[in-house]
């Protein structure tokens, strides 16, 4: 099949003839890309959601990023074998990650769902109530390793009964198995669940405007983290861009673009929720404390966007403890005391009223 699109050596089909000089440039950069970050880089971040107390997340968040490191062990097998260039690698080898990397991209698409369905439950659910149930929340964290699974087994079963339809010189960054319809049932499952995520981005974003919106217009601080926004509306973007990717892929089966984007998701992972304040201060420990200026009246900074206005929580507890230099209580009233006479004849006792 020839190259529909012809922008550049990117789009062209992904066999070691086809791209020529830029083959090793591109196979380092897909490499580069999975290895630092989906096997070094994300664990990190994953260890430091997971046992530092001021950088806690929520296990969706968690179960996203292991989704990305669980990608970047399946793409380098045969790095990790030794056998990504030169001749072709050993078949069981090659059938393995074959299967394992057919399940990939429907893991990604379900642990991102997930994630912005969570974000839209605790955007629009009542503060006083438990957002998901246990076994709601276990439903959701498992949800991407059923889908990871189901496409594996079929991937598997499909190249033991083909092996000679599985091999690493028509896709050159890994083995791959040359099947249009395990290709298209891959395809196509990711592109429907990349649209419901379009869909809860477009929504999530009306929702967090109206609000910034209304509190501003009501004089009082929004509770919203514009970075944080900003973060969640750039990585949309870039779930956008997949889906862009994603057509490409069914247009021209064989172009390169979709595994150097597949590549770079989980750098834009890092980079979007691994360079947030908090996280960085528990990876800087060696830095001072940045002081907390106190708050001004008024103005609350809820963690969640859904909380209950409370003054009361508006304050730091080490600044609620200081008590901001006020006042000492004054001491107790004194009972008023008559010198002791008789009244109408009759004494009172100690004078008191």
């Amino acid at each position: 099949m020839a190259p529909i699109f012809a922008a550049g050596q990117i789009f062209a089909r992904a066999t070691q003839k086809e791209l020529g000089s830029s083959a090793p440039v591109l196979l380092n950069l897909w490499t580069g890309f999975n290895l630092i970050t989906n096997t070094i880089l994300l664990p990190i971040l994953v260890m430091t959601f997971l046992f530092s107390g001021r950088a806690k997340r929520h296990p969706t968040l968690v179960n996203l990023c292991i989704t990305w490191i669980f990608s970047g062990i399946f793409s380098l097998l045969l790095f990790f074998a030794g056998q990504q260039r030169g001749p072709e690698p050993n078949q069981s080898v090659c059938i393995a990650q074959t299967s394992l990397l057919y399940g990939i991209t429907p893991m990604w698409s379900v642990a991102v769902l997930m994630m912005m369905y969570y974000i839209t439950l605790a955007l629009n659910g009542d503060p006083g109530k438990a957002i998901l149930s246990k076994w709601q929340l276990v439903l959701m964290l498992s949800a991407p390793y059923i889908a990871q699974c189901s496409f594996t087994i079929a991937t598997l079963f499909v190249s033991i009964d083909h092996p000679d339809k599985v091999n690493r010189a028509h896709r050159y960054f890994y083995c791959a198995l040359r099947s249009l319809p395990i290709f298209w049932s891959v395809t196509i499952f990711t592109a429907v669940f990349c649209l419901f995520i379009f869909i809860l981005e477009v929504h999530l974003s009306m929702k967090v405007y109206r609000i910034w919106r209304g509190r501003r217009n009501a004089g009082r601080s929004s509770g919203l983290d514009i970075q944080l926004v900003l973060r969640v509306l750039a990585f949309g973007l870039y779930i956008t861009f997949g889906m862009v990717v994603n057509v490409i892929s069914m247009l021209n089966y064989d172009s390169v673009l979709p595994d150097m984007y597949a590549a770079t998701v989980g750098t834009v992972v890092f980079l979007v929720f691994g360079t947030q304040s908090d996280v960085l201060r528990v990876w800087a420990f060696w830095l001072p404390e940045k002081k907390r200026r106190p708050p001004t009246i008024f103005i609350t900074r809820e963690n969640n966007w859904s909380d209950v206005l409370d003054l009361a929580k508006s304050a730091p507890a080490d600044i609620t403890e200081k008590g901001f230099d006020m006042p000492p209580v004054p001491p107790p009233k004194v009972p008023f005391v008559l010198p002791p006479k008789a009244v109408d004849g009759v004494r009172l006792k100690d004078g008191r009223l």
